[in-house]
């Protein structure tokens, strides 16, 4: 009987090392968010959410931290030079701002595709093995932008960790502004851009074309790559290929296009959202393909990629229109 307790005691611990070794290697494993910076000096990276938990390093003001997740309201889930814990939210600032990043990351997946914009239909631009090692200029809602092989693009954050060099890429001033559409490049900055090819279909030409605005300024009532608003976006976008819509995100809803199953979506389709049940559309987006659109976030955001199958997205979707 003692022989067949201990048997069950080694199980018991066995089973409980193995579930804590999962979540940690998943946990690695999280899609990278955004980014932060240290407000402070000597704040504590914890193994846990905790002030009671043990201090893994300390961090310096002004350190750049890589978000893969916001844990609750006081504590973050964060990766710094390749340490992974957790920080207090209440010392960090720029929260989501990835203007000045630079770092070193190293691919951690077999064969791991380089994309010209952070989806997963986006042009393909190289394809590498694992341990490439390659600089990490920028976070885009869960893809690293890359500078590699002269191409920048962007890699999927779980397909890759940070060994190295958080830091600011400037020793001062305020996050470079994105540039226009039809600026240059500057170093470190996205390559200057380029009208999406005549030959693709028209719903993928106005994808292309809205994710060439990706990193530009939320502003409320904005419609102008300057600052767009949701619906702002959307209107600019779809002027340049010719269709009118309506200026506001519940006019576009209730107004413009065809509605089309969530099931049947296209490139090019209009995503709606709404905050309180459905009565009123609070926000808009542009269907990219693979559950992704396209949209102007928020302030603290501005022009991201982001996922349907989201739980928030999810929570709210109210509805889709085809417009062409």
């Amino acid at each position: 009987m003692k022989t067949v307790k201990k048997l069950l005691y080694i199980l018991v611990a066995i089973s409980v090392f193995a579930s804590v070794f999962t979540v940690s290697a998943s946990a690695q494993n999280k899609l990278a968010y955004g980014a932060a910076t240290v407000s402070t000096s000597n704040l504590n990276l914890r193994v846990g959410p905790s002030l009671s938990d043990t201090v893994l390093t300390t961090l310096n003001e002004g350190d750049i931290i890589v978000i893969l997740e916001r844990t609750n309201s006081e504590w973050y889930y964060i990766n710094f030079h390749g340490t992974v814990g957790y920080v207090n939210t209440t010392f960090l600032r720029d929260v989501l701002t990835a203007e000045n990043f630079s770092a070193i990351g190293r691919i951690t997946g077999d064969q791991v595709n380089i994309r010209r914009r952070p989806t997963t239909n986006s042009d393909l631009l190289g394809t590498y093995p694992k341990n490439t090692e390659m600089t990490v200029i920028g976070i885009n809602t869960g893809w690293y932008k890359v500078s590699h092989g002269g191409h920048i693009g962007y890699v999927r954050s779980d397909y890759m960790e940070i060994i190295k060099g958080t830091r600011p890429s400037s020793p001062s001033g305020p996050p470079a502004s994105p540039a226009s559409p039809a600026s240059p490049s500057s170093p470190g900055s996205s390559p200057a851009y380029t009208p999406p090819p005549t030959n693709l279909p028209l719903g993928q030409q106005i994808v292309e074309y809205a994710l060439g605005f990706l990193g530009h300024s939320y502003v409320w009532g904005g419609t102008s790559p300057a600052g767009f608003d949701c619906s702002g976006l959307v209107t600019y976008v779809l002027r340049h290929y010719g269709i009118s819509v309506v200026r506001t995100a519940h006019g576009q809803f209730t107004t413009n296009g065809v509605p089309v199953a969530k099931a049947d979506l296209a490139p090019g389709d209009l995503v709606f959202f709404s905050n309180n049940g459905g009565s009123h559309i609070s926000h808009v987006g542009i269907y990219i393909g693979n559950d992704e659109f396209v949209h102007a976030s928020t302030s603290t955001t501005g022009v991201i990629v982001s996922r349907l199958d989201s739980a928030y997205y999810t929570r709210v979707w109210a509805g889709a229109k085809r417009l062409i």
